[in-house]
Formats: structure tokens, sequence, C-alpha cells
């Protein structure tokens, strides 16, 4: 297999990885399966914040630059792998936000709020 094939793989989420519904009704299930389809592709330090933009000096060194292209590959395919599974409309939310992590941030508050209503709006239904 080329390394381009290799990278076009990896760069996937397996089909366990539900679309994030609009309405947030399947939230839970969604973050969990995303986040461990995401740490075992070794991205999840790009969602999390644990691996921040390298800071350079300048002029920049070759190992700091050489660290920086680093993250900033990991940085697109994690954002790659997220924009996968979320509806347009929210991909539209996030476009602005500087690092996977914000838009992991803002992602989790939108949805942990609409999923909330959405269970609370099944309950409601189901008991009438």
């Amino acid at each position: 297999m080329s390394s381009t094939q290799t990278t076009t793989v990896s760069d996937q989420l397996p089909s366990t990885v539900p679309k994030l519904e609009s309405s947030g009704v399947n939230w839970a299930i969604f973050s969990y399966r995303f986040e461990v389809a995401v740490q075992a592709k070794n991205y999840w330090k790009q969602f999390d914040g644990t691996t921040p933009r390298p800071q350079q000096g300048y002029p920049i060194t070759t190992a700091e630059q050489t660290a920086l292209d680093a993250w900033e590959k990991d940085e697109r395919i994690a954002k790659s792998l997220l924009t996968q599974k979320i509806p347009d409309s929210t991909v539209l939310l996030v476009k602005s936000c500087t690092t996977v992590h914000k838009m992991w941030e803002t992602i989790k508050k939108e949805y942990t709020i609409k999923g909330a209503y959405a269970q609370t709006d099944l309950r409601t239904k189901f008991l009438e």
C-alpha cells in the first residue's frame, strides 16, 4: 500500500462513529464513539488541547519549524476527522475557530445543551 493510501485510510473514521444529528439527540453516543475512534488514531491531543501550537522564536529555527509543521499536519487531519461527522450547520458554526481544540469546545457546549433538550423532548413524547 502506498503512503498516500495509508494516509487516506487513516484519515477516515469508522462507520461505528455515527454522524452527529443536528438536533443533538445522539450527542452522548456520538461524542463517546468519536473520542474513542480519534484516540485510536492518536489525534485526541488536538481535541483536548494537551498539545498546543508550538511556540517559535524569531528567526525560527529548523527544529521549531519541524515541530510546527508536524503540529499543523496533525491539526489538519484532526479537523478533517471532525468535519466528516458533524452537520453542515455545525461546520459553519466552528469554521472561524482557530484550532481543533476550540472547535471541539464550541461543539461540546452547543450539543450538550441541544442533547439535554432533545432527551427531554423524547421523554415528554414517550410519556404522552
